[in-house]
């Protein structure tokens, strides 16, 4: 919550000026038919021509707005928030002037606070719910009373017992929905930006193995013509007698030399022995040995065990940006907490593979434990922060293949996480 009281105030949102002005219209003719049908039909006594003045309002804001602005045009907080405090001090107005709380129409006083919590932060809510929680202490006392002969009703109609009861059901009614209308909406924009923040990890994943596959290509084709050219260098070199042209093809024969050691390097650095499969497969052995070799911590010990299975078994799958981002998540997670030793056990069983991640850290804290896996969680620990986004984007990525993390409390002190995999999803034999 401290993060949403400092958001900019420049920062937009997903609400587009179209949508409130069609809003504004439909409570502009609702509120015009609905004063003319009560004076005229119904016959109440209130004040008309200062209740069609506010109504005015609204036209003309309406219509100023849509001269300056194109409909399109992406909302801001400030924007957003002037627009809605206009609509609820327009509405107190018009209860003002017919009758108050008594007047059945005060219930739209809550439209405003929807609309606020659903898309404003939360220092703006709480300035308009303080608004129109003042403006319904205000009506409770003062108001114009409705009175009608064709309805029967007199000035006095209410008690003051009864206007408190619709007081209270309103401010209660404000209060719970403006809290529910935010968390709801709060929690939705962590779920957003969460996935945005994983789109772009994958995106770097899919750019790195594409640049991978690139520069086994490049390694392939590029050995055969240089090889080619290299052998046609040696016979001129062997059956030319001009001393300057022998000097050019040495030359030659010296920068495709260079060329070579360039692919040599390319070759032993990226991409082992098996060009193409080293990229489009996935070994989890040699996934979970890339990926620790990956931190530099000598303090920390990581021992790594796994069936007999792995070994035996060629256990390998097509590699996915999914898969490696979130096996790395956890591990990563790992490393930031533990003391001295990180244990990861490959585990084999009938129908799933299970990746073990412990560490003898300070554990997962007991406040935190039961909200694991949503975005945003932080750990109390000041100096080591995080677990939160991370695992978040780790067990929505293994989700789409059917895959679940568990977290668990290591005996003994410290965390465990149980990354298990479905066999069938991995077109793996169930051995």
């Amino acid at each position: 919550m401290t993060n949403l009281l400092k958001q900019s105030f420049d920062e937009e949102i997903n609400l587009k000026l179209r949508t409130l002005n069609l809003i504004h219209w439909t409570a502009i003719f609702g509120q015009f038919f609905a004063v003319i049908i009560a004076y005229f039909y119904f016959e109440i006594s209130f004040s008309i021509y200062f209740c069609i003045l506010l109504i005015l309002l609204s036209v003309v804001l309406n219509i100023l707005v849509s001269i300056f602005y194109p409909l399109t045009k992406i909302l801001n907080y400030n924007e957003t928030f002037f627009i809605l405090v206009f609509d609820l001090l327009q509405l107190v107005g018009l209860l003002f002037l017919t009758g108050g709380l008594t007047n059945p129409f005060s219930v739209l006083i809550l439209a405003p606070l929807v609309i606020a919590a659903t898309y404003l932060d939360l220092k703006r809510i709480i300035i308009i719910t303080m608004i129109a929680i003042i403006s319904l202490n205000f009506l409770a006392f003062f108001y114009y009373p409705l009175e009608s002969a064709v309805l029967g009703i007199s000035q006095n109609e209410f008690s003051r017992f009864e206007i408190f009861l619709i007081w209270s059901a309103l401010i209660i009614a404000a209060i719970f929905l403006t809290f529910y209308c935010f968390r709801v909406a709060d929690d939705s924009r962590k779920t957003r930006e969460a996935l945005k923040e994983t789109q772009l990890s994958l995106s770097n994943q899919e750019k790195v193995s594409a640049l991978m596959g690139l520069t086994a290509a490049a390694v392939h084709e590029l050995g055969t013509p240089l090889s080619t050219i290299s052998v046609i260098t040696k016979e001129l070199v062997n059956n030319n007698n001009d001393k300057q042209v022998e000097e050019d093809l040495n030359v030659i024969q010296s920068q495709l030399k260079r060329c070579s050691d360039i692919l040599e390097r390319l070759r032993s650095n990226s991409l082992d022995d098996k060009d193409n499969e080293f990229i489009n497969q996935l070994d989890f052995i040699r996934l979970i040995n890339e990926i620790t070799s990956s931190y530099n911590n000598n303090n920390i010990h990581v021992i790594i065990t796994n069936d007999p299975y792995f070994e035996n078994t060629n256990v390998t799958i097509p590699r996915s940006a999914e898969m490696v981002h979130s096996i790395t998540n956890v591990v990563d997670n790992a490393f930031k907490f533990a003391k001295s030793q990180i244990d990861i056990n490959l585990i084999n069983e009938k129908e799933y593979i299970i990746i073990e991640v412990a560490d003898d850290g300070p554990g997962f804290a007991s406040e935190i434990f039961p909200f694991l896996g949503e975005p945003y969680i932080k750990n109390n620990n000041a100096k080591k922060q995080g677990l939160g986004l991370g695992l978040f984007i780790s067990k929505n990525l293994l989700a789409k293949s059917q895959g679940e993390i568990k977290f668990l409390h290591r005996k003994g002190g410290g965390g465990m996480v149980k990354i298990i995999l479905s066999k069938n999803h991995l077109n793996l034999s169930n051995e």
